[in-house]
């Protein structure tokens, strides 16, 4: 309740004051206005959650009916509670007619007040989660991992959730950019509101103004909305941002400042109230070197800079992401739950990401599609796809020649394993060390004694 907020309009102060007590006793955050004119202006303004009018006011007899109309067309995710003291079932009629939620008689009962402003809102809602849950993988909008490097994004993104700082995010192809953004957003205090994802990289040149700011049509009132418009009260997250056409950054750069905007074709200023958050593969530095990013758009977004890790520099989280993924997805594909052998495991900490985290969700997606059916299956290296399989770390077999003395053949062994734990690690010589157990100095004397060639 803390997080939505209601807008009673009447013309007479003693309903709007009647119905203010009633809401506020019972947990609800509430604002007045006394006319269609004053209720655009909080509404342009405030994050508003739920509109609660009168239908005549200030001897208009459709003021109500107006502003609901102008309710949907703001936005639609904002139901709109009609009252009126010559309740007919006409009046109701009209106000289903006409896109109202529900319809309230004068004088009103407070436990219908109530009833209709919970359902009201829980159905506002349930209708945002399905806007933002296009699959299973979006309802688990945290960041999974326990290296330090991910830990410390994810205090930064706690740090600043609460903020209405403009965030850029930067990291390589796959790597979570998206979902830091969302999990910025599920902690912020427009979690109730829209996340909205403008994919700049999708946007062809001819439409992507058209998308972002919308374009006024006299002709047909049912326009849909502008990605803007979508995202008031709530977030934006350009995802490529480096992707935008140069001249569009300008003019987002008009947005972000006045927090309004014009449609194409109109002159009548649109208000928002929008965080901006920005996401780019690029080195932001060498973008705004190479004329892919503007540098004042660049320094408006990176308020707070962000930087995810590829998933090859911090492999201690892959086991924590395959059991997180394999968790998820059994549940969207309904199949059952592999288990990955020990070498299994070793094997996908060893492999070369470039595709990062999402790589790795897709081969989840890949063995449960093809495994899945089968109970308690496990997956061995042999069951995982070509590319995997080929990977260098699958050069070091165990092949042992015994009938050389036991020196030897330790010295052989040790070699192969020291290697092999090497290229798990990415030849990082502090997590090696501390896996195998060994002082990181002799760590070092015994690669140098075996000749071992380290690999990055």
């Amino acid at each position: 309740m803390i997080n939505n907020k209601i807008l009673i309009v009447d013309d007479e102060t003693d309903i709007c004051d009647l119905i203010s007590d009633i809401l506020s006793e019972n947990g609800y955050s509430v604002n007045s206005a006394f006319s269609k004119d004053e209720a655009i202006k909080v509404m342009e303004n405030s994050g508003i959650s739920l509109v609660i009018t009168d239908i005549w006011m200030n001897d208009n007899e459709k003021e109500g009916f107006e502003l609901l109309e102008w309710c949907k067309a703001y936005n639609a995710l904002t139901p709109v509670l009609i009252m009126s003291g010559h309740g007919t079932i006409e009046y109701a009629m009209n106000a289903a007619k006409n896109g109202a939620y529900d319809f309230l008689e004068k004088p009103f009962n407070s436990d219908r007040l109530l009833f209709l402003v919970k359902k009201a809102l829980q159905e506002r809602d349930l209708k945002i989660k399905l806007m933002d849950s296009n699959n299973e993988w979006l309802k688990s909008n945290h960041i999974i991992g326990k290296s330090s490097k991910i830990k410390n994004v994810k205090n930064i993104c706690i740090k600043v959730s609460k903020s209405n700082s403009r965030i850029l995010i930067s990291g390589p192809s796959g790597s979570g950019k998206e979902t830091c953004a969302r999990f910025i957003h599920s902690l912020s205090n427009r979690m109730n509101h829209p996340f909205v994802v403008a994919a700049c990289a999708s946007l062809s040149n001819q439409m992507v103004d058209q998308l972002l700011f919308g374009f006024n049509d006299n002709k047909n009132k049912n326009d849909a909305k502008s990605l803007f418009e979508q995202a008031n009260n709530g977030t934006i997250y350009f995802n490529e941002i480096c992707d935008l056409p140069v001249d569009t950054q300008a003019k987002l750069i008009n947005v972000i400042q006045d927090q309004s905007f014009y449609k194409y074709g109109s002159n009548k200023k649109i208000k928002i109230d929008i965080r901006v958050i920005a996401g780019t593969s690029y080195d932001p530095n060498e973008a705004v070197k190479n004329g892919i990013l503007r540098e004042d758009l660049y320094y408006r977004l990176s308020v707070v800079p962000i930087s995810i890790p590829s998933l090859n520099s911090r492999i201690e989280d892959i086991n924590l992401l395959i059991n997180t993924f394999m968790e998820v997805a059994s549940k969207l594909f309904n199949k059952n739950k592999l288990i990955f052998a020990d070498e299994t495991y070793i094997l996908l900490q060893s492999f070369n990401w470039k595709g990062n985290v999402r790589q790795l969700k897709n081969l989840i997606e890949w063995l449960l599609i093809m495994y899945g059916n089968e109970k308690n299956f496990q997956v061995e290296i042999s069951h995982l796809p070509p590319e995997f399989k080929s990977n260098k770390d699958n050069e070091h077999k165990d092949n042992y020649d015994f009938n050389l003395p036991i020196k030897d053949a330790r010295k052989i062994f040790e070699k192969k394993y020291l290697e092999t734990q090497l290229i798990r690690f990415k030849g990082n010589i502090v997590q090696t060390s501390t896996f195998v157990g060994m002082d990181r100095s002799a760590l070092h004397r015994k690669i140098k004694e075996l000749d071992i060639k380290i690999e990055k």
